[in-house]
């Protein structure tokens, strides 16, 4: 992702934009992710501009990123809740982060995961 500034220009890769959701969804509690890669996680630039073939990099930022994070919930959490705050927390650390706007975040739940009971083996 590309930031143009008085002073120059920033690039930002998207392995750090993954990196930011992967924390946020680790330290999101009930939430484990499912998919992780940015080519899955970063749907698209909003309004970006591409210079040459490359995806994102060359892109130039005017009004946001859309991201999409597959995720598994804890049974017994109250997913719209859960998945509200897990949003709230990708878009403000990726924000706070790069200085790049998120226009959306798109959590799907792909899975709910069952506790394991001690001395009980899931098959």
């Amino acid at each position: 992702m590309r930031k143009e500034f008085n002073q120059g220009t920033l690039v930002i890769s998207e392995s750090v934009i993954d990196f930011i959701v992967d924390v946020a969804v680790k330290e999101t509690e009930g939430v484990e992710l499912i998919v992780a890669p940015v080519k899955h996680t970063l749907r698209k630039i909003v309004g970006i501009r591409k210079r040459n073939k490359s995806q994102y990099e060359d892109g130039i930022e005017e009004t946001g990123l859309s991201l999409r994070v597959e995720v598994a919930i804890d049974f017994g959490e109250i997913i719209p809740i859960t998945c509200f705050m897990l949003q709230e927390r990708i878009k403000n650390d990726v924000e706070r982060m790069t200085g790049l706007k998120v226009e959306e975040v798109n959590v799907i739940v792909n899975k709910l995961i069952l506790p394991v009971e001690e001395g009980i083996e899931n098959d």
